[in-house]
């Protein structure tokens, strides 16, 4: 494979797209097309960019819930149920 050109273009694509994200050498790696890292990096750097990527693509989200002091049920979104099931 190495002396053919079966894959040429597609490796010089590859490098080109490399350029464009700002690779200037190795390693580099790109997470989620938006986050860069360069050179060779402890696991604590690519911990903490999976982890804001994860942060970014799953958002806590917060329910609006209340607790009915009557009742005792906890409604969410207009229904209600007891707060036991």
């Amino acid at each position: 494979m190495l002396e053919s050109t079966q894959y040429a273009d597609e490796v010089r694509a590859d490098g080109r797209e490399a350029s464009n994200l700002g690779a200037t050498g190795v390693p580099f790696f790109v997470i989620n097309r938006k986050y860069a890292i360069s050179g060779a990096q402890s696991s604590e750097v690519f911990l903490e960019a999976l982890q804001k990527v994860w942060d970014e693509e799953h958002p806590l989200m917060t329910l609006d819930t209340t607790l009915n002091q009557e009742s005792g049920n906890v409604c969410e979104d207009g229904y209600c149920t007891p707060k036991n099931s």
